[in-house]
């Protein structure tokens, strides 16, 4: 592939679109859509307001990013693509998605909740970086994506939906507040952005990080909570019982469970500022949360839609990821 296509998948974080399109799609999913075309329209969409919401923060934050010798790279921030390229890159995909929305979902609650997922999304990454609580806004931009693939086949939303939308709201918040705040820091700390991490007092001095007893303490709470959404969710769906089949589900939870606190020990307790390393602890412990939402949610999906999911994004990151970067689980963002 040409170095100024790779650029272009790089500038787009093309290697982890999928995961983000999995929302919209396990939204229709759960509200019992199964016709290839609408899910393959769920997945455009879901990959456009990927784009849209990746690209409009690598444009807001490129100062930010050229404080860090690790950033330098980076497509925006090396000049190998015009930052006017970049802004017509993420108004077409918000335009687009929602010329698609309004084509194959024609009802009002799709589109709505899409507008509500933008307009969320674009707050974060216009304000993110200065507003209290920024996290939570990103959260709340999935979770109304997740809803919008939900609408387009139903309006009559049940507790099931609300928890997977809420499961995703929590996954964000913590993806970005914890996993996302450790990872840059350092040049948040000079550039003087308030993230969650900043406000909390994480630092990093000589190469040392420095995580503060209330960081772990918020990274703590944020994960209780969608562990505890997790099993809610498995209860709501009131079929679990002690066969071979449950115990299949419930010993797979608890070995994603295993590791996702191990991965997040691991990552907490750092004491050298390794962002590689940080990097790939951060890609175990996303995609351990990712398939304790899908174990979660077999029953309604069955093995093979489960399997799908389980492959498509974890392979199409891989795949994405080797050939951007040249290396399967540590991106170089």
């Amino acid at each position: 592939m040409s170095g100024s296509i790779l650029e272009y998948l790089r500038l787009l974080r093309f290697q982890t679109s999928a995961t983000t399109a999995s929302a919209p799609i396990i939204g229709g999913l759960i509200a019992g859509q199964r016709e290839i075309i609408p899910l393959f329209v769920l997945l455009v969409i879901g990959i456009l307001y990927h784009v849209y919401g990746f690209v409009l923060n690598e444009f807001i934050d490129i100062e930010v990013d050229k404080k860090s010798s690790d950033l330098h790279k980076k497509p925006l921030v090396s000049g190998n693509i015009p930052q006017g390229h970049a802004k017509f890159i993420f108004i077409f995909s918000c335009i687009a998605a929602c010329i698609l929305t309004i084509i194959f979902f024609p009802t009002i609650l799709p589109i709505v909740f899409l507008l509500l997922a933008i307009l969320l999304g674009g707050i974060y990454d216009v304000f993110g970086k200065q507003l209290i609580g920024s996290d939570f806004v990103l959260g709340a931009g999935f979770f109304f994506i997740c809803l919008s693939g939900v609408s387009t086949i139903t309006s009559n939303f049940t507790t099931v939906t609300y928890l997977v939308c809420l499961i995703y709201f929590f996954h964000i918040v913590f993806n970005n507040a914890v996993e996302g705040g450790l990872k840059d820091v350092y040049h948040d700390s000079i550039a003087g952005a308030k993230t969650t991490a900043t406000r909390l007092s994480v630092k990093v001095k000589n190469n040392k990080l420095f995580v503060t007893k209330s960081f772990i303490a918020f990274a703590a709470i944020i994960r209780i909570i969608f562990l505890g959404l997790i099993f809610w969710l498995i209860i709501e769906q009131g079929n679990f019982s002690w066969t071979n089949k449950t115990l299949g589900q419930l010993f797979l939870l608890i070995l994603l469970i295993l590791i996702l606190f191990i991965s997040m020990y691991e990552f907490l307790k750092t004491f050298n500022y390794d962002r590689s390393r940080l990097k790939k602890l951060f890609s175990l412990h996303e995609m351990a949360s990712y398939f304790m939402l899908l174990i979660a949610l077999y029953p309604i999906l069955g093995l093979g839609i489960t399997l799908f999911l389980i492959l498509l994004p974890s392979t199409w990151y891989i795949i994405f990821n080797g050939i951007l970067y040249g290396k399967l689980l540590q991106p170089q963002v």
